[in-house]
C-alpha cells in the first residue's frame, strides 16, 4: 500500500494537505515532485516550511519543484531563504527558477 501519482492526485483535489506533506517523504523523486506541486493549490501557511526545508534537499529536482511551488504560492515569508538557497545552489535550472520564484513574490506582495 505504498503511495501512488493517483493517490497524490486524489489528495489533491480533496486538499489533504497532511497526507500530502507525508508524501514528500517517501523514495521516489517523481512521487515527492508531485505532492510538492499539488501542495500550490493549498492555503496552508505552515506548507511554507516543509517546501522551504526542501530548499536544501540533494535532488535538484526536488530543489526545483520546491522553489517553483514557493513562487506560484507568493508568500514573503520565504523570500529569504530562497535567497540563501541562491548563495548555495550550483543548479542552473534551480537558479533560474529561485530567480523567477523570487520576482512571482514580489509581484504578489505589491
Amino acid at each position: 500500500m505504498g503511495i501512488s501519482l493517483e493517490k497524490i492526485e486524489k489528495w489533491e483535489r480533496k486538499k489533504n494537505a497532511k497526507k500530502l506533506i507525508r508524501a514528500l517523504g517517501v523514495d521516489s523523486v517523481e512521487i515527492r515532485v508531485r505532492a510538492i506541486r499539488a501542495l500550490s493549490s493549498i492555503d496552508d501557511p505552515e506548507i511554507i516550511n516543509y517546501l522551504v526545508h526542501l530548499l536544501r534537499d540533494e535532488e535538484p529536482e526536488i530543489r526545483l519543484a520546491s522553489v517553483e511551488t514557493l513562487g506560484v504560492i507568493g508568500s514573503g515569508r520565504s523570500v529569504e531563504f530562497i535567497r540563501a538557497m541562491l548563495e548555495k545552489e550550483n543548479e542552473t535550472k534551480v537558479i533560474e527558477a529561485a530567480k523567477g520564484a523570487l520576482v512571482q513574490i514580489k509581484e504578489k506582495i505589491k
